[in-house]
């Protein structure tokens, strides 16, 4: 492309001169500041930023735990009383019952026994109590089958200890997901059974999440089996919900920070989640198999940056006086055109499509918007113009059709004041003819001969009358069909 034809495509254009002189001077201006700001800046943040997300899982974890810790201490009380009475089954329902009523937060509380502990049960035998629907119901069996090989009875009387089991798909109470802690019970030193409560995932990841220190952190513990214990998202709570969000998020990244964290590893990565980049620190939860993880925005985290935002306002605010003032001459008088087409603009939004938009000398994109305007304007007054020569056609037209259309109501009307009137005079007609037949039933043996071709004749010439007049009416009635068809 020849110079010149560069040089008129500069001197023409709006857009390339504004671009232009605002682009050399911003460009000089922020070009050396930020580069060497926001090297030094993003370093130190990165720096503090993981160390902030480790002490938000701390929190986390002390939160988790504390809230767990609460109902081991209810549940250790409770199975302590519960073994003082084990030789009395009606003692220990009444206490596992007690636990419940004065729980809320509990949503179930079982004591199972070995087959043989009490002589009079035979066979499996269960005090289970839990909340269906807002009530306390009793049941035999939980999850539909014996509780013998159930994961929160055995392992409990295998370790001998007290066990929190994780969650399985079956195991639900009330129609909420659980997990239970359970303790086995002792008489004369021998495992006889295990005392468990049930709570639900739905109130402990509530009570946990009420907890957390930011609306856009969020943290989750999950079993070595992919199964959230606690999430958010409710809807995950369920077991291998962490290899379902797998499929969510194929990355290769996030697949491997998931087998790292149900590995039992202890670490951190940085992740994309649906374009929001966040920090995930994880690591196991105290003694047991679970994992847990915070999930932190990287902005949430960042929070020493802010203080260099301080700093970067100081310098956007200095350099946009600065650019405020070398571009308000010049801008200014570049915008004028655009000023003056405003106006008439909004004159035109008031109605007022006769004020006359002068012919814009300019070459550049504002005067061929003002030269456009003005031919917009003039096609709008011409085609308003149009619309009111119709409308006054139409009306018109309207006028005329409205005219006919009261003639044909007045002919209809006529007609049927016609109609109407015909019908009263033969009413006279045929009493007369009702009561002569009446008459010549009545006595016709007493009447002479002459008197009866009398009455005769007379109801001959009323039935007459009679026709008469029905073919008048047939006549209109048959004027009436032709004229609506």
């Amino acid at each position: 492309m020849k110079p010149k034809k560069v040089l008129y495509i500069l001197l023409s254009s709006f857009s390339a001169k504004l671009s232009m002189w605002l682009g050399m001077f911003v460009a000089m201006l922020f070009l050396a500041t930020f580069s060497l700001m926001f090297y030094y800046a993003r370093e130190a943040v990165r720096e503090e930023s993981l160390g902030k997300a480790e002490d938000v899982l701390d929190k986390f974890e002390i939160t988790i735990g504390n809230t767990l810790h609460e109902k081991e201490v209810i549940a250790k009380q409770a199975h302590w009383t519960i073994e003082q009475c084990l030789d009395d089954p009606r003692e220990v329902e009444h206490h596992v019952l007690h636990v419940l009523d004065n729980m809320p937060d509990i949503i179930g509380v079982a004591a199972a026994f070995e087959p043989g502990t009490y002589p009079d049960q035979q066979g499996d035998f269960m005090i289970y109590y839990h909340r269906n629907r807002g009530k306390i119901v009793k049941s035999n069996q939980f999850a539909g089958e014996s509780y013998m090989h159930q994961p929160w009875y055995d392992e409990t009387k295998q370790k001998d200890s007290d066990y929190w089991s994780d969650p399985k798909e079956d195991y639900r109470t009330d129609g909420e997901p659980i997990i239970s802690y359970a303790i086995p019970l002792k008489m004369k030193g021998k495992t006889v059974g295990v005392f468990a409560i049930d709570i639900s995932l739905y109130w402990l990841t509530r009570a946990v999440d009420s907890k957390r220190p930011s609306s856009t952190m969020y943290g989750s513990m999950v079993t070595k089996n992919g199964a959230f214990i606690i999430h958010p998202d409710t809807t995950l709570l369920k077991p291998r919900a962490m290899f379902r969000m797998m499929d969510m998020f194929p990355e290769n990244q996030y697949s491997y920070l998931v087998y790292k964290m149900l590995g039992g590893e202890r670490g951190h990565a940085l992740i994309d989640f649906r374009g929001n980049t966040s920090f995930v620190v994880y690591k196991p939860y105290g003694d047991t198999e679970w994992a847990i993880n915070i999930v932190c925005p990287e902005e949430e985290i960042m929070g020493h940056y802010n203080h260099l935002i301080s700093l970067m306002g100081v310098i956007v605010f200095v350099a946009i006086l600065t650019i405020v003032a070398f571009c308000f001459f010049f801008i200014h008088r570049q915008l004028n055109p655009l000023r003056v087409l405003e106006r008439s603009a909004k004159r035109m939004k008031r109605g007022h499509y006769n004020s006359i938009v002068a012919q814009s000398w300019r070459k550049d994109e504002v005067g061929s918007l003002t030269n456009s305007f003005a031919a917009m304007q003039l096609s709008i007054k011409k085609h308003l113009s149009q619309i009111d020569q119709q409308k006054e056609q139409l009306n018109q037209q309207n006028k005329a059709l409205n005219e006919a259309n009261d003639h044909i109501m007045e002919a209809e009307r006529i007609k049927i004041a016609f109609l109407q009137n015909m019908t009263d005079q033969m009413n006279e007609p045929v009493m007369e003819i009702s009561k002569m037949v009446n008459t010549l039933a009545a006595h016709h043996q007493e009447m002479e001969h002459g008197q009866i071709v009398e009455m005769s004749n007379q109801m001959d010439a009323t039935s007459r009358i009679i026709t008469n007049l029905l073919e008048r009416v047939l006549e209109v009635s048959t004027q009436k069909q032709e004229e609506k068809s």
